[in-house]
């Protein structure tokens, strides 16, 4: 069963769905970004998240890391509940 990252923030009003299944690593390489690379053999597919910024540097990769950890250990039949980001986001980019 496929799993999903349903992202939602209060300020965006808006949901976006991202394959769980295939994520190889979650890194915020700022206090604004966030990257989520696939496990694909193009080195560049990857998400970007832009956030508002995280003072700490990790909150944004910890939430999404945790998020991961139990959406994989839950029921089939939950295939992508939704998770809110700690951080409002902006945009969320494919590259």
């Amino acid at each position: 069963m496929i799993k999903y990252f349903n992202i939602f923030t209060y300020a965006n009003t808006a949901t976006v769905l991202l394959n769980a299944n295939r994520v190889k690593s979650i890194i915020q390489t700022a206090a604004t970004t966030t990257v989520l690379k696939y496990n694909s053999a193009a080195d560049a597919d990857q998400v970007t998240i832009t956030h508002a910024s995280d003072a700490t540097g990790v909150a944004v990769q910890n939430a999404l890391i945790a998020h991961l950890e139990d959406l994989m250990s839950s029921s089939y039949t939950n295939a992508g509940p939704i998770i809110t980001l700690p951080y409002a986001y902006s945009s969320i980019g494919v590259s």
